[in-house]
């Protein structure tokens, strides 16, 4: 009996022969994907936190992120600023129209003058103090300056006007002129068809409309007038018929020329009234012209450290003549000249003919944007991706 051959063929015994290896098919083995990394890589979104909620993340596009590198930065961004601010050079703006026609004032948004100050011509001071670390040039007669008002009811705490009186001085206003120590002290000769001072207020047709404006807007009626009286009953009929276009008005932010738009049908009767009680307001709250005006040494003769200071619109200012003299220490610093708008640039003081000027104009804005790009370059470099 033939026994059947077992070439080429496996036994049941041994089961089913092995899968052979895809490697030997001619089929590379599959690498397993490798599993993320738990670390995230520097200077990016950790993906396994979800983050700060988003009001931080808002604060932070602005900010930056919240670490002590960058909180020691805005710290040192914010000093420098503050430093030439206190010490260096500042700007402010014209809040009314005492210094006209040299400076023109305007409380609205970019309307007004705006003036550059140098704070370093007369010593630096510490920042929100009085205090100067030391004593510069001396103000000059005819000087443009910035103070703090030694006025407690003056409507604006920073003022700016024009030296007058220096330190020892006697003075005295006579027929549109200045004497100083009985001499006659001439302005220079750009200034003379601007200066002209006056021994008393004089109030322009436009202020006398806004006052009536802001009467309408009230719409009250005065103590001191005689309810009866026909100039009283024509005021009070006035003021009714405007009280609608005016209930609402910010009259400090008109323009001159919207104020006389808006009371150009207004009686001069009813205008000659209110100017009467304009002037009446003026003695009651004892606005009344004196210093540099009346003889007695106390109202004449400017004490040791201390200015007499006008505005260049002299019937129209709340000035020296008022609230009388400066200390030194009041004074903030020079005005060296207009830098907006364009069309009213102008230089009193010389500045940008010198290299010093320009470095007071353009060193602490250069040194700023300066500061800002490397700090930004240095973050740049440290939250660089590695391989990057």
């Amino acid at each position: 009996m033939d026994t059947p051959s077992t070439a080429g063929c496996h036994s049941r015994e041994g089961g089913n022969p092995p899968a052979p290896s895809p490697g030997t098919a001619g089929v590379p083995p599959a690498t397993p994907s490798p599993s993320p990394s738990s670390e995230p890589i520097p200077g990016y979104p950790d993906p396994n936190e979800s983050g700060p909620p988003a009001w931080a993340r808002a604060i932070q596009s602005l900010t930056g992120p919240w670490t002590w590198h960058n909180l020691f930065s805005w710290i040192a961004l914010i000093g420098t600023v503050l430093l030439i601010k206190g010490c260096f050079v500042d700007q402010y703006t014209i809040p009314s129209g005492s210094m006209e026609p040299t400076l023109i004032g305007n409380p609205r948004f970019l309307h007004g003058d705006r003036v550059i100050v140098n704070k370093w011509v007369f010593g630096p001071r510490i920042p929100f103090t009085k205090v100067r670390i030391w004593e510069g040039e001396k103000p000059k007669r005819w000087d443009i300056v910035v103070f703090k008002s030694v006025d407690p009811k003056s409507k604006h705490p920073v003022l700016i006007k024009r030296v007058i009186g220096l330190p020892g001085e006697r003075v005295h206003i006579k027929d549109g002129a200045v004497y100083i120590n009985g001499k006659k002290e001439d302005p220079p000769e750009d200034l003379r068809r601007v200066l002209h001072y006056t021994t008393k207020f004089t109030l322009s047709p436009t202020q006398i409309r806004a006052y009536f404006l802001r009467m309408a807007r009230e719409n009250r009626p005065l103590d001191v007038l005689n309810a009866e009286h026909p100039s009283s009953k024509a005021l009070y009929a006035e003021m009714n018929h405007y009280h609608d276009r005016a209930k609402n008005l910010d009259v400090d932010a008109l323009s001159d020329d919207e104020v006389q738009e808006l009371t150009k049908t207004v009686d001069r009767d009813v205008l000659n009234t209110v100017r009467q009680l304009v002037e009446l307001g003026m003695q009651q709250q004892s606005q009344e012209l004196v210093y540099g005006i009346r003889p007695e040494k106390e109202y004449s003769e400017v004490p040791a450290d201390h200015y007499f200071l006008m505005g260049d619109n002299s019937g129209q200012s709340l000035d020296g003549r008022v609230y009388g003299w400066v200390p030194k220490e009041n004074l903030i610093g020079r005005a060296a000249g207009i830098w907006w708008p364009i069309g009213h640039h102008r230089d009193f003081t010389g500045f940008t003919r010198t290299w010093q000027g320009w470095l007071l104009m353009l060193g602490p804005v250069t040194a700023l944007i300066a500061l800002d790009l490397a700090y930004r370059l240095r973050k740049r470099t440290n939250t660089r991706p590695p391989g990057g």
